[in-house]
């Protein structure tokens, strides 16, 4: 009764085949229920636990799923990782966990690492600066899933969120309270997220029959200290602005610090919202109005790709319902607070 128990130990206190505790700890058919309970329960009495390893060697599978992201330190990356982990606890998988900081050669190294444990699949949130990790996977029939990102110019599985609407909306919204200046604060220009957002950001003023001001608009924020900085950047060309709109919650931090040390009155002087809904924006002192994406449930839908994939003999590259590749786009909400 400890953990070196083996399914021959099961077999003989049941009184049947090594086989046939096998079949029933697998559900396989061809078992009675009755026998089948019988060596489920003398099995927990025992504490046998299988022996994964031996299990992945038999079937070629690990029974690990690699799962490489932009920062993990980003509430938005760890909450879509719960969303992830939880999904594969319950399909009986185990996840290794790869943060790339927004680095390409970091993001090479943990492909590398991924391969070398000989994961069974990957889901990976790119930093999108190359597409050499992407071609690697394809060489080494990895299957994967990209998720929060995706390539225009490689055909690949995704999951993501109407980032245009949701960027639309909040600009909108903007837009409709009077704030015809408003400042963009940008992610990295090769960023897809990025390039969504801005195009709803366009879109919003287009509707509206006029033009943003390209003056206001920056690139390359990711950080609470990107917000700050670009912020900067912003008051020193002396263009009135009564808005800004952000690429993330993380950078509107950065521009509400750098607002109050400015002794900027946040909203009676600036209104600010950001993107992500991040669960720390509720709880500020002026609530953060921000676009909200279903973080855990990307997580959920990607492993739920992937876990297909990899379980469907080798004949994981499309869509068996459409023909094509699993493209997903799940909705985005504005939420509207202080």
């Amino acid at each position: 009764m400890n953990n070196s128990t083996t399914m021959k130990d099961v077999a003989e206190a049941v009184g049947v085949s090594v086989n046939t505790v096998s079949r029933a700890l697998n559900d396989k058919p061809d078992i009675s229920d009755e026998t089948k309970h019988r060596i489920l329960e003398v099995a927990e009495k025992l504490n046998y636990h299988p022996n994964r390893l031996a299990q992945g060697l038999r079937r070629q599978k690990s029974g690990v799923i690699g799962v490489i992201v932009a920062d993990i330190g980003n509430p938005y990356f760890s909450t879509l990782v719960k969303g992830l982990e939880e999904a594969a606890t319950e399909k009986d998988y185990s996840i290794i966990l790869q943060d790339t900081d927004e680095s390409y050669e970091k993001e090479v190294e943990a492909i590398e690492t991924m391969i070398e444990e000989r994961v069974d699949g990957i889901v990976l949130s790119p930093v999108q600066t190359e597409t050499g990790t992407i071609r690697k996977l394809e060489e080494h029939n990895i299957p994967f899933v990209l998720v929060a990102r995706r390539f225009r110019d490689i055909e690949t599985d995704y999951v993501i969120c109407d980032e245009v609407n949701g960027a639309f909306q909040a600009t909108k919204y903007l837009l409709e309270k009077g704030h015809d200046k408003i400042a963009f604060i940008n992610g990295p220009v090769h960023n897809s997220s990025a390039i969504d957002r801005l195009k709803g950001f366009r879109e919003a003023y287009s509707q509206k029959g006029i033009e943003p001001n390209e003056e206001l608009i920056t690139h390359g924020a990711v950080s609470t200290d990107d917000g700050r900085h670009y912020f900067d950047i912003l008051t020193r060309k002396e263009i009135d602005f009564s808005a800004v709109f952000t690429f993330s919650d993380y950078v509107a931090l950065g521009v509400l610090n750098a607002a109050r040390a400015r002794n900027i009155i946040i909203p009676d002087d600036l209104e600010v919202v950001g993107y992500d809904d991040i669960e720390f924006t509720r709880c500020l002192s002026i609530p953060l109005s921000s676009v909200k994406v279903p973080k855990r449930e990307m997580g959920r839908k990607a492993l739920d790709i992937l876990v297909n994939k990899i379980t469907s003999n080798g004949d994981h590259k499309k869509d068996p319902a459409e023909g094509k590749k699993f493209e997903v786009k799940l909705s985005t909400k504005f939420v509207i607070r202080n």
